[in-house]
């Protein structure tokens, strides 16, 4: 299930979902795609999330791509260890700007 939230234009994406898979991601970078150009600012608060498999890691960095394309900002907030591990591992975590929590995030989108 997927969630979203305004805060001061910055898009609150909630991933309410253990596992992010191909599926999931797809439906994640719908949801973004259908609220670009309106919103530049995204959050994905992944704190529900335990587990991104391939298919799911594909999906989000061609989200992250879009958002590159798109001149957007697309944070990721609330990694479980599971999950950071997995981003530390594939280097992910040097192409997604990863935040402990969801207030990090929206501080740092407020900044900028």
């Amino acid at each position: 299930m997927i969630t979203v939230e305004v805060r001061d234009n910055i898009q609150i994406i909630r991933v309410e979902s253990a596992v992010i898979d191909q599926k999931m991601a797809a439906a994640v970078r719908q949801t973004v795609m259908d609220r670009v150009p309106q919103y530049q600012m995204f959050v994905l608060e992944l704190s529900k999330t335990n587990l991104v498999d391939s298919g799911g890691l594909a999906g989000l960095i061609m989200l992250q791509k879009f958002m590159n394309q798109q001149t957007g900002k697309l944070h990721l907030a609330g990694l479980s260890k599971t999950v950071k591990s997995v981003f530390q591992m594939t280097r992910m975590d040097k192409v997604f700007k990863v935040y402990p929590t969801l207030e990090d995030s929206i501080t740092e989108l407020e900044g900028s």
